[in-house]
């Protein structure tokens, strides 16, 4: 995880940030948020509640520093979507660049027609895929890599193979799930091997030779891969893009590079997942003993779980680039800062999650929360089209851990920030015992 290449920081000295955004607040009506001239992304390192801290003294719009540049931090789903939707021209998603690579670059920060028209494309694509067809072959992959997990490991205690086994896990599922290859097919081990290549530790942000040549070998696969016959396959993402019209170098670009940067997320989702199954074993007695298909008008045990994993841990922030000076509740947000909806405070309301960091996953087993207490997949129009695919993934891991084997963790330390997001502590280790037949 430290090997990952982090995306590059602001030369530009602090104090001249600070020089500049009173210059120009000056000329407005609004005034600069209230807050300290501190570097908040270091404090937060060291305290993961003092952002909600800081909402509390000086109000859920306040301002700080992050990566050498004035941030401004914004506190609140429904104050976080009113500001996306108010200023969509004025912000950019702060992502990583794939023009060199993407002609159109990368769907995220894509505005205007063009980022309709490809994210029209892939929806489409998306909604016309059975997940649930596919299901027996993510069982499979789960199945193949945990048991190979607990092969190697010999019922010790391991952190990096796990994490390493939890990494193949989930690049096996989305490169099955949008490329089509799967278990037993000589691509699925060719496009794993491929990404490994694009990135070995993490999502590298800036692109070199290796990554480049990565992605003309990925590029290269997947131009050659046959589509699936539906009598015999599920259909993936590709061949139904495929179906729809041509899938010109710009969504062949995206398709690869979402796999990309979602094996990433999956793979933190699925560590937090074990974590908190090893802290909590009778949910995963529970989650084992349930019958497959859940009643009517409840969510399967799984999901809740992962749901309420999400709220904890795995959804944190969004970030946006300032491209025009905004006024906002009163607040001057000048051009060049950095934006921060606050997903993570949001979600430790206590008024919309009563005992707010305490692991309850039956918050979720009845009907969906509003939007405006729980959106772990984003705002805006920027939300990941993926959020449902991602639940029934994670929650198809889960259900197959439950099954088939108990866990134990070592290590109970807090989390710590890597590169990107919050994770388990670096020492945390797993161990899996095979779950008896009788309490299956």
């Amino acid at each position: 995880m430290s090997s990952r290449v982090a995306k590059p920081v602001s030369a530009v000295p602090p104090y001249l940030s600070v020089a500049k955004a009173y210059v120009r607040s000056a000329f407005s009506a609004a005034r600069l948020p209230p807050g300290d001239w501190v570097h908040l992304d270091r404090l937060e390192r060291g305290k993961r509640t003092e952002l909600m801290e800081r909402a509390q003294q000086y109000g859920p719009v306040f301002k700080g520093f992050m990566e050498n540049r004035l941030v401004v931090c914004v506190l609140g789903h429904d104050r976080g979507r009113k500001l996306l939707k108010d200023h969509a021209a004025d912000l950019q998603p702060v992502t990583i660049q794939l023009e060199g690579l993407v002609p159109q670059g990368f769907m995220r920060q894509m505005q205007g027609q063009c980022h309709r028209h490809y994210r029209k494309n892939l929806v489409q694509g998306l909604t016309a895929m059975d997940v649930a067809a596919f299901e027996p072959v993510f069982e499979t992959i789960c199945r193949q890599g945990l048991a190979e997990f607990a092969r190697q490991s010999g019922g010790q205690p391991a952190s990096h193979p796990w994490s390493d086994s939890l990494s193949g896990i989930a690049s096996r599922l989305l490169i099955t799930a949008f490329c089509g290859a799967r278990p037993g097919d000589p691509e699925l081990e060719e496009l794993t091997i491929v990404y490994s290549r694009l990135g070995p530790n993490g999502v590298v942000w800036s692109i070199g030779k290796q990554q480049e040549q990565a992605f003309n070998a990925l590029r290269d696969l997947l131009n050659a891969l046959e589509p699936a016959v539906p009598e015999n396959r599920s259909v993936c993402l590709l061949d139904h893009l495929r179906a729809a019209g041509p899938v010109d170098e710009t969504l062949l670009g995206n398709l690869i590079y979402m796999v990309e940067l979602g094996r990433y997320d999956l793979r933190g989702l699925l560590k937090w997942i074990s974590k908190y199954a090893a802290e909590h074993p009778q949910w995963l007695d529970r989650i084992a003993a349930e019958p497959a298909g859940a009643p009517t008008g409840s969510r399967p045990l799984a999901e809740a779980f992962v749901l309420e994993v999400l709220r904890l841990d795995q959804s944190e922030r969004l970030m946006r680039t300032v491209l025009s000076p905004i006024v906002f509740e009163g607040h001057y947000i000048p051009k060049g800062a950095l934006l921060r909806i606050c997903m993570w405070e949001a979600h430790k309301d206590e008024q919309a999650f009563p005992e707010p960091f305490a692991f309850k996953p039956e918050r979720f087993l009845g009907s969906e929360p509003a939007a405006s207490r729980f959106s772990p997949f984003g705002l805006d129009h920027h939300h990941c089209p993926l959020a449902d695919m991602t639940i029934k993934l994670a929650a198809g891991f889960l259900r197959v851990l439950a099954h088939d084997y108990r866990i134990d963790a070592s290590d109970g330390s807090p989390a710590v920030r890597g590169p990107y997001h919050w994770e388990p502590p670096p020492r945390f280790a797993v161990q899996l015992h095979a779950r008896p037949v009788s309490a299956k």
